[in-house]
């Protein structure tokens, strides 16, 4: 029976280590992995990276949906939002450059804060061939946008707004540097970290599936 279970339990533990380890690899890769098998997607993993870009801590982010519905504000772009519901609903994979909304812990500063991310949704099949997982992948590209005038005397707003707006299509070369995420299965390194924290997935995988 030990070994049963043994059995059961470790091909998920390397598939998930792979996924985090894979992802965790890329430079500056701040990711959520969610449950594919649940209405509104439930997040069952978030990095740290991914804490430090929202501004939310893990307790705040899990078992929320992965649409990130907390991090939108008054000027994210409605059709961008319902681009990654499809995306999520049809199980696809693609990206998108969004704007969400920083939550600030900084005494003295807006509560919120504007944000260009590059977001990448992954889905992720098990070895049946069945969608278990999403994979989303977020870049901060604030940096890389026109900026952007904060006084509203100046027509500022309007501007953040036009430009808020108009998202971007095209596949840049930033986008291609975002492309590979899928994790490797055939990686079986043993990391006595990840082993924990795959057990930790796995525990909120199944507590909210079954």
């Amino acid at each position: 029976m030990p070994g049963g279970r043994r059995g059961l339990v470790a091909p998920q533990n390397t598939f998930l280590e792979n996924i985090i380890r894979r992802s965790n690899s890329q430079p500056d890769s701040s990711f959520l992995l969610a449950n594919a098998q649940i209405v509104d997607f439930p997040i069952v993993y978030c990095n740290e990276a991914f804490c430090k870009i929202s501004g939310y801590n893990r307790a705040e982010v899990m078992q929320k949906s992965c649409r990130c519905g907390f991090m939108f504000g008054e000027l994210t772009d409605k059709e961008t939002i319902n681009r990654v519901d499809h995306v999520l609903e049809h199980q696809l994979h693609d990206q998108f450059e969004i704007l969400l909304y920083k939550k600030n812990k900084n005494k003295g500063t807006p509560e919120e804060t504007p944000l260009w991310l590059l977001l990448q949704i992954s889905p992720i099949k098990n070895e049946r061939d069945l969608v278990v997982l999403f994979l989303l992948t977020f870049r901060d590209i604030t940096a890389l946008k026109q900026p952007i005038e904060t006084d509203d005397t100046k027509g500022g707003l309007s501007k953040f707004a036009k430009l808020a707006r108009s998202v971007t299509r095209s596949r840049s070369v930033l986008v291609s540097q975002f492309s590979s995420h899928l994790p490797n299965l055939k990686d079986t390194t043993k990391q006595s970290h990840l082993a924990q924290v795959c057990v930790y997935v796995l525990y909120n995988f199944f507590l909210i599936t079954f």
